[in-house]
């Protein structure tokens, strides 16, 4: 396999590699190595990037190969529908609507499509178990220690008497400062993991308007999903019950 061709070729093996997700693993590998050894037969390191479409356009569209696979193994293409459409949001949000059944649901329905592979239903499963429900517990619950405060009184340089609070325990600022990056991270994985759903429907059942984004729209996501995290524990923290804390 040359260290050299095009990106373009890259991206052709992965979009086939989607088309054939529902074809047996081991059908699936042999096809793309088949199609790839050919191409890489095909194509010189040297060619210009026409050359390379040029020779992809004569490979054939990943989906019409996947199409004609699927017919002569007698596969039923797999299409997106309620649901898939109903998966993706119990997922997401169904742990906050209807507390854990809602996700289980999700789960269960994400377990029974056709349309999603074993490891996108598992990193779906287990990467944050619950959905948004997780974080958004985690946020309105005490994450930090009791504050004990004493107050008294002491003589300044004035000669003047003033009241002096001196504080021990609570949150740390590296405690706050971890907090926020692990809820940063646990409602980033569940949003991520939505839009991953999404974007590996069949291109038939795939709304252009929901879930559909560009891999350059996952940066502003992920930015989105930490300065949602941050700013909920910053929240909390700055907005604690006077309950949390002993005076003396």
């Amino acid at each position: 396999m040359s260290t050299t061709r095009s990106p373009l070729i890259d991206r052709y093996l992965t979009e086939l590699r989607g088309a054939l997700r529902e074809m047996p693993r081991r059908h699936r590998d042999e096809l793309v190595a088949e199609i790839e050894a050919h191409i890489e037969q095909t194509v010189p390191d040297s060619a210009s990037d026409a050359e390379v479409l040029t020779a992809l356009d004569r490979m054939g569209d990943p989906e019409q190969i996947a199409a004609a696979e699927r017919e002569r193994l007698g596969i039923e293409p797999a299409t997106a529908g309620w649901l898939e459409w109903l998966a993706i949001p119990l997922l997401l949000v169904g742990g906050i609507v209807i507390p854990l059944v809602g996700w289980i649901v999700g789960v269960v329905f994400l377990w029974l499509s056709r349309c999603w592979t074993t490891r996108d239903k598992l990193l779906a499963t287990l990467l944050v178990p619950g959905g948004l429900a997780l974080p958004f517990v985690l946020s309105v619950s005490t994450v930090g220690g009791v504050e004990a405060c004493s107050t008294g009184t002491r003589t300044n340089q004035s000669g003047h008497q003033v009241t002096v609070t001196h504080c021990t325990g609570g949150t740390s600022t590296a405690v706050q400062i971890g907090w926020m990056v692990v809820l940063a991270f646990l409602i980033i994985a569940p949003i991520y993991t939505a839009v991953r759903l999404g974007r590996r429907l069949p291109p038939s059942g795939r709304s252009r308007r929901a879930f559909w984004l560009p891999g350059r729209a996952s940066l502003p996501l992920l930015l989105a999903g930490a300065a949602l995290g941050g700013a909920a524990v910053w929240y909390y923290q700055s907005t604690r019950a006077p309950g949390h804390t002993a005076r003396v």
